[in-house]
């Protein structure tokens, strides 16, 4: 990329001169500016860029983010260059500054050729209520999710969360300049709320079976529990009823049996609906384990939600 003419930095001396910031804000830009300067005539655009970037933070103008955009690109950086050359360009268009535009574009134009993309894709079944992306520690709007995003080349970290989960991460790497790469979230999240971590795609051979024996278990407590309330709603209903005159409570202990008859028969519900669950899921889980002394086979439970579902997805291998 060829380097900014000297009017340039004239350019931003002033700009920098008649900031709207404070005093101390402007000689601290100042400096950072003229050190920045100084390392990148010297080739050390590693040290520039940092000097650059701490300008900008106190001096909103153009002219500084047209060198810290030009010492991006030296480094190879050239979406965080497209970057700032867009932020410079939007500054000297509000201010009226026709020169330092035609830089930024003419910045902009160099670059576009040479960005690099990387795709996050998420497809649709992984999608989970309340599922939040972030790359290298920003967040991602759902709305960019499939389509490319310019980064710079290099490694990439992906952070997956979802309410009530532990993160699921992963790491991209971006080859070179102009390359496109694409990373697809998988929702593998554990049940367990904890720290980021890479996890598991798959669970232990051996706990399948257990967790199956354990979700067939609690599926027998919870039909048990159903079958107690619906014998103890069937009791309270017959004693009301011989309190009823015309089909109608006549007395107050009437009144109360009935209401404990109705609290009864909600129980039974729940207790047949969770025990029916479970055992489904225990019959689903011991149907997908892998035999004894396998080695690879294993499954993987994921959110699913859509439009119109929700619910786990199983998956497994043999």
């Amino acid at each position: 990329m060829r380097p900014l003419p000297l009017a340039s930095v004239i350019a931003v001396a002033v700009a920098l001169a008649g900031s709207r910031a404070n005093a101390d804000d402007r000689a601290i830009a100042e400096q950072a500016f003229q050190q920045g300067r100084e390392l990148m005539a010297a080739g050390n655009f590693t040290e520039a860029c940092p000097k650059f970037a701490a300008a900008a933070r106190l001096s909103q103008t153009a002219g500084v983010r047209l060198n810290l955009a030009e010492c991006y690109a030296r480094l190879g950086k050239t979406a965080s260059a497209w970057a700032k050359a867009n932020e410079a360009l939007t500054l000297a268009e509000r201010a009226g500054d026709t020169a330092a535009a035609e830089l930024a574009r003419g910045q902009m134009a160099d670059l576009k050729p040479k960005l690099s993309s990387l795709t996050i894709g998420v497809p649709r079944a992984a999608v989970v209520a309340g599922m939040e992306i972030a790359l290298d520690g920003e967040p991602i709007p759902d709305a960019v999710w499939n389509t490319p995003l310019p980064v710079d080349p290099g490694e990439h970290e992906i952070v997956v969360k979802v309410p009530a989960h532990r993160p699921w991460s992963t790491r991209a790497v971006v080859t070179g300049v102009g390359t496109r790469s694409t990373v697809s979230v998988l929702a593998r999240l554990a049940d367990e709320p904890g720290p980021a971590t890479d996890l598991p795609a798959r669970a232990s051979p051996g706990a399948t079976p257990i967790l199956a024996a354990v979700a067939g278990g609690l599926g027998l407590v919870g039909l048990g529990v159903g079958t107690a309330f619906g014998l103890d709603a069937m009791s309270h209903k017959s004693q009301y009823q011989q309190h009823q005159v015309d089909g109608r409570c006549i007395d107050e202990q009437c009144v109360t049996l009935s209401s404990e008859a109705v609290t009864s028969a909600t129980a039974s519900t729940i207790g047949f609906v969770a025990g029916g669950a479970l055992m489904a899921g225990g019959l689903v889980l011991w149907l997908v384990a892998p035999g004894r002394g396998a080695e690879g086979p294993g499954i993987a439970l994921a959110p699913v939600a859509g439009p119109q579902t929700a619910g786990v997805g199983v998956s497994g291998s043999w």
